[in-house]
């Protein structure tokens, strides 16, 4: 056996440093796991859940599937598992240690965690590094993720951050790992060996991590599925109160609180997301979130709040702010707000009241009906001159009756605009300066257009 003097030195890269925490500013911002956040949390792994993926650095084979996550060792991989046990098991002393610093690494650096029982933490971080250490000692041909995946829901349950479980995961493996090197090369294990120790090790704490990230990948396919289903029943009012009671819980509804439904196009796109991500932080309290899901190709929302300054390039429509359980009135309002504003080119916020007159054009399908027959057919019949008559009307209106910026904008002389005006109260006996006649006028032909 070489002596200890050639015991590796190699940095235990891939491992996150118990020092690197001090970078955390809230939860799901973890820098050393943001390779694997952005694998199982993206729409194509999402749809393609049995596709798989190589981390080229460390050559782990990583399927997105539970069932078919795992290590396989050959036998000269098992003897080098079974030095690992040699050196640490899932009872030693240290492990305790080790659960303490990190429950108080936590909760000193990792919003979230100062508010969990510390107690609670350290019960947690004791039992994923037992899970390590079982695991590298284990001497199977094949190690899976099960028991780390059940525990992982359970705690999921418990409202315990998943992603913060992945990275306790990587800092505890680190620290394990300390003390197998140390160990190691007290007792003149050689260098070459003590790297493939750590390799394993590494590969362990990656896959684990993986393990615990499809999980929280599972509770958000589940979550956002649950979410959808209580909206759509909230929204066309098939939820019974006493069950919205329960159910609000559930997704931090407050049935006292008044919300504003908000509607939008979806089309899976950039710029849809970046909406949805400007919704959940604006119309957000500290104490209340939106709740959202995508119904027939909209995007929907619950806003504990009016959002300020939101500028966008389609219409963001807001019903009015109303209790839980009248959110039907306030999305029928919502709905009908989108559906006039994109017709009419409208951008931003709106609802029906910053709409002005538009909302109305959607009334009274069967007295339209009539007064079209009465008034604009006689006009239609003119053919092409009955058109230019129609266009100059319009035109006449979009310019607020100003009679110069009408003929500037159909390229006319101002009396050929007079002429027009006139000929279309002969044929229709809707006369411009009586305001009776004059809303009809605009009514109908606005009505044609949308």
């Amino acid at each position: 056996m070489q002596a200890a003097a050639g015991a590796s030195t190699r940095p235990i890269s891939g491992f996150a440093s118990a020092g690197q925490l001090s970078r955390h500013t809230a939860p799901r911002r973890d820098v050393h796991m943001q390779f694997w956040s952005r694998r199982y949390t993206s729409r194509t792994n999402m749809q393609n859940a049995n596709d798989v993926h190589v981390h080229k650095k460390s050559k782990v084979t990583v399927p997105t599937n539970m069932n078919k996550l795992g290590i396989r060792l050959d036998p000269h991989r098992r003897e080098i598992a079974a030095r690992i046990a040699a050196m640490i098991s899932e009872v030693d002393p240290e492990l305790n240690e080790i659960s303490a610093d990190l429950t108080h690494l936590y909760r000193a650096q990792i919003p979230v965690y100062d508010q969990v029982d510390p107690a609670s933490i350290e019960h947690n971080t004791r039992a994923v590094l037992r899970i390590i250490v079982r695991q590298l000692g284990g001497g199977s041909a094949y190690t899976g993720f099960d028991e780390l995946a059940a525990l992982a829901r359970i705690w999921a349950d418990q409202q315990i951050p998943l992603d913060l479980v992945a990275h306790s995961i990587q800092i505890g493996a680190r620290r394990i790992f300390d003390i197998v090197r140390q160990r190691a090369t007290a007792a003149a294990v050689p260098a070459t060996v003590i790297d493939e120790m750590q390799d394993l090790t590494w590969e362990l704490a990656t896959t684990s991590a993986t393990a615990v990230h499809l999980v929280l990948q599972e509770q958000a396919v589940a979550g956002a599925t649950r979410r959808a289903d209580f909206l759509r029943r909230l929204l066309d009012g098939s939820l019974p109160p006493a069950v919205l009671a329960t159910e609000a819980r559930d997704h931090r509804l407050d049935p006292s609180h008044r919300y504003r439904i908000a509607c939008a196009a979806w089309d899976d796109t950039p710029a849809a997301s970046d909406l949805l991500a400007t919704l959940r932080t604006r119309a957000a309290t500290a104490k209340l979130p939106v709740i959202d899901t995508v119904i027939d190709h909209h995007l929907v929302a619950l806003l504990p709040r009016t959002p300020d300054g939101l500028t966008q390039p389609g219409p963001i429509a807001l019903g009015p702010a109303v209790p839980p359980t009248d959110a039907t009135t306030s999305y029928h309002h919502a709905r009908q707000a989108l559906e006039i504003a994109t017709r009419y080119g409208r951008t931003g916020l709106v609802d029906l009241s910053s709409l002005g007159p538009l909302p109305l054009l959607q009334c009274a399908a069967d007295a339209a009906s009539l007064l079209t027959a009465k008034h604009l057919t006689p006009l239609r019949n003119q053919g092409d001159s009955g058109a230019e008559i129609l266009t100059a009307v319009q035109t006449f209106l979009d310019c607020d009756r100003r009679i110069d910026e009408t003929a500037a904008r159909l390229y006319v002389h101002r009396n050929t605009v007079r002429n027009r005006l006139t000929r279309f109260t002969e044929l229709t006996g809707l006369d411009l300066d009586r305001t009776n006649d004059l809303v009809v006028t605009w009514w109908l032909l606005n009505r044609e257009t949308l």
